[in-house]
């Protein structure tokens, strides 16, 4: 849902997409340039001299007088021109629909970036948010143990040092909790800046579950895929707008033939003694210019630097997926450690209280592992966003379906649920879903 509101809300979005409508208006730009146009001028004249001549007609007695400059010249001219051949104008047309396409296929890199600023951002809240979940729980299990110590001091098995010990930790969660929080209010306002949306609120469990499957192989990534990315795509578009500006160029030696019409509206009549005039004329023009010759070979270069840029995006998007494909292998290997660290620490506190409450082992033993059980958690969130995220930025730099991921992001085994809050008590019964775990 993120990512489809970012498609529409996010300004690297937004701006490809008014460029290729800029690029659409420019081709009907050069579509106009081979229709006919019309142009007008009016000019008034204020002659110092008036000239008249007298002509005989065919009555002696009243000859025939014509204006051939009056007092007040006024003249106006309608013009009307056609280019018929111009290679400039058709070559300049060429350039303006590949520089839509080139932008058109900009959109989808574009969005890919942001796809993958977003896909990393959503994952930093979902992180802050089960780091809050364990800080919290930590919080709480750093208060029952100080009450616990204070209920041993108080009957004279604890000694004030423990005391001091366990109100330590719990300041030490109320500073892990107001860490916790900053990292997620950062995180939450990314994500709105990129989408303009407010994130939901964490469920009651916003644990981080991944599957540690292994990807496919590397070759599937990459053989034959890579002009398929959008960025790449995007380059290869740009080298072929610098081609058809090549031909561009080339086109300036040809010579152009347009027609035209006229019609002369004036009162200097002359001898014609007609009020309006009309014309018609063919022209051929031909422009002999030396300075196309280095444009034409500036053009060339261009196309050559733009086929460079090809060949780096291609080297670059193979890279990135290179990386991004032994990352994931990393990233499942550190989760899978994270899963089997988390749980031996878990069992290490387990003992270290049960110890402790049994006055066989000594509150810094039950500190001790409580910090080693909430590092080993925090890693594994860690991992669990890590591997995650390293399955989209996969999918993401080889131009895939992030459909297929769906899998992958979730676990097809059960999570080990949170460790539970010791209750305040001498040694208790564990239930049967705390075994199960």
């Amino acid at each position: 849902a993120l990512l489809d509101r970012a498609l529409a809300a996010a300004p690297d979005n937004r701006e490809a997409a008014l460029i290729v409508r800029q690029r659409e208006h420019q081709i009907d730009q050069q579509k106009w340039d081979y229709t006919p146009t019309l142009s007008a001028t009016a000019a008034y004249t204020r002659n110092q001299y008036e000239v008249k001549v007298s002509l005989p007609g065919l009555d002696p007695a009243n000859p025939v007088t014509r204006t051939i400059t009056p007092y007040n010249q006024l003249d106006a001219q309608l013009t009307l021109t056609q280019p018929i051949v111009d290679v400039a104008i058709l070559r300049n047309l060429q350039i303006a629909k590949q520089s839509c396409e080139a932008a058109d296929a900009r959109v989808a890199a574009t969005r890919l970036q942001v796809d993958q600023s977003v896909a990393q951002a959503y994952y930093q809240v979902v992180a802050a948010e089960a780091f809050i979940a364990a800080t919290e729980e930590v919080f709480q299990a750093a208060r029952a143990s100080l009450e616990i110590v204070q209920q041993r001091a108080a009957a004279g098995v604890a000694s004030d040092l423990d005391r001091r010990r366990a109100e330590v930790e719990v300041e030490r969660g109320r500073k892990s909790i107001a860490d916790a929080e900053y990292n997620l209010a950062i995180a939450r306002q990314r994500l709105v800046s990129l989408t303009s949306v407010e994130p939901e609120p964490a469920t009651s469990d916003p644990a981080i579950s991944v599957s540690l499957a292994e990807e496919p192989p590397l070759p599937t990534f990459l053989d034959g895929r890579i002009d398929a990315v959008a960025s790449v795509k995007a380059d290869l578009a740009d080298a072929h707008t610098s081609e058809v500006q090549v031909r561009a160029a080339s086109a300036l030696f040809f010579p152009t033939l347009s027609a035209s019409a006229s019609e002369r509206f004036t009162n200097a009549t002359g001898f014609l003694g007609k009020y309006a005039i009309a014309s018609a004329s063919l022209n051929l023009s031909w422009r002999i210019d030396l300075a196309i010759i280095p444009q034409l070979r500036a053009a060339r270069t261009q196309a050559q630097l733009a086929q460079v840029r090809v060949d780096r995006s291609r080297q670059r998007v193979h890279d990135q997926i290179h990386n991004a494909w032994h990352q994931v292998e990393a990233a499942v290997a550190k989760a899978r450690s994270a899963r089997v660290e988390r749980d031996t620490t878990r069992a290490a506190h387990k003992q270290a209280r049960q110890r402790y409450e049994a006055g066989t082992g000594i509150f810094l033993e039950v500190t001790q592992a409580e910090r080693d059980a909430f590092s080993a958690h925090i890693s594994l969130i860690q991992a669990n966003a890590d591997l995650a995220y390293a399955r989209i930025a996969l999918r993401l730099a080889a131009g895939r379906d992030l459909k297929e991921a769906e899998a992958l992001l979730r676990d097809t085994g059960p999570e080990p649920a949170p460790a539970s809050t010791p209750e305040p008590a001498p040694p208790r019964v564990e239930s049967p879903q705390e075994l199960a775990r």
